[in-house]
């Protein structure tokens, strides 16, 4: 499922879509690349549009800060109903 030309490492949602949910990992020096930022925003503003929308954005575990401060300079007003959550895998 392309999203504004970005394929989301995981997409799902119910049908008839009430829900969308996208995941995307990220490794350190990945986060830090615009094509990220872009990326990111691409799908914020996607789920923007969806009646129910989460983003998962999962990193190693020294970069949650970094991702979380990311998320929050990337989201606008129009990303408020947007669920956003930060992860990890140890």
């Amino acid at each position: 499922h392309r999203i504004n030309g970005y394929c989301p490492d995981l997409f799902a949602s119910d049908l008839p879509t009430t829900f969308e949910v996208l995941g995307e990992a990220k490794t350190g020096p990945d986060l830090e690349r615009s094509r990220s930022h872009s990326q990111i925003k691409a799908f914020l503003d996607y789920l923007s549009l969806q009646p129910v929308g989460s983003l998962y954005l999962c990193v190693p575990p020294i970069f949650v800060a970094r991702a979380t401060e990311i998320l929050r300079r990337l989201r606008t007003p129009d990303h408020s109903m947007v669920s956003t959550k930060v992860i990890t895998l140890v």
